[in-house]
């Protein structure tokens, strides 16, 4: 049986397990979001719910720096 799914972090693909919260994926690739935002498919995924946002097959997540701006 495959519990592996296909997603898509700024454009890059990565087969990760089905079971894989947000937060779990972003540690495993040992991404430093210090001052980052986060949206999937173009919807922002308050920091707060990271640890308990699963992952779907298909998904692109998209993290960048924020900025302050006037």
């Amino acid at each position: 049986m495959n519990n592996l799914i296909s997603i898509e972090l700024n454009g890059v693909k990565y087969r990760v397990d089905k079971t894989f919260t947000l937060f779990a994926f972003l540690s495993q690739q040992q991404i430093d979001t210090q001052g980052c935002a986060l949206a999937i498919d173009q919807q922002i995924v308050p920091r707060s719910e990271w640890q308990q946002r699963g992952l779907s097959n298909g998904e692109s997540i998209s993290l960048f720096q924020a900025i302050a701006g006037g």
